[in-house]
């Protein structure tokens, strides 16, 4: 079966509290709205809602949203309307989860930056990155962690020294 196939179960997936059903409207809302950013604006803002009315605990909210927000991407204004609305329902009281993921999204995009950051340094200082090197950097969570391969980064000799350092931290 495939996930288009839903679309005739639109209500099934609406009443269901199995997280499968927001999976799925999200990807059918998402194919649907290829064309229309505004009407995908409508439609994301109503599965997150969906979230918070179907009771599900926290992480799976985030978890979820996480997934609605990747697979429902939009232009950046209308990222910016839905971060406003969603900001407005949670000072309404209707979305409590809100303020967690937006810092969720912050810490996401500081992550991302010290790793971009330090490929960077090394692209500059010793040319192509080994896939190898790049895997360790990008399994790297922790933003204390990568300011200091950073600062390694600007200073040490070798990729192969940068590697070990790597190595070293992690365990």
């Amino acid at each position: 079966m495939k996930l288009l196939d839903y679309e005739a179960q639109w209500q099934t997936l609406e009443q269901t509290t199995n997280p499968f059903g927001i999976v799925v409207m999200a990807h059918l809302r998402t194919k649907a709205t290829n064309q229309n950013p505004e009407s995908r604006l409508h439609w994301k803002l109503r599965l997150v809602r969906m979230l918070f009315e179907k009771g599900y605990n926290r992480e799976e909210i985030i978890g979820l949203f996480r997934f609605i927000d990747w697979i429902m991407s939009l232009p950046e204004e209308l990222a910016n309307n839905f971060k406003t609305e969603l900001r407005n329902d949670e000072e309404a009281g209707r979305m409590r989860y809100v303020t967690s993921i937006e810092r969720l999204a912050k810490q996401e995009g500081r992550v991302e930056t010290a790793r971009e950051s330090i490929i960077e340094v090394l692209e500059v200082r010793f040319g192509e990155i080994p896939n190898t090197i790049l895997e360790k950097i990008n399994g790297i969570n922790d933003v204390s962690m990568l300011r200091i391969l950073l600062r390694q980064a600007i200073a040490i000799p070798s990729l192969d020294a940068f590697s070990a350092l790597i190595d070293e931290i992690s365990l």
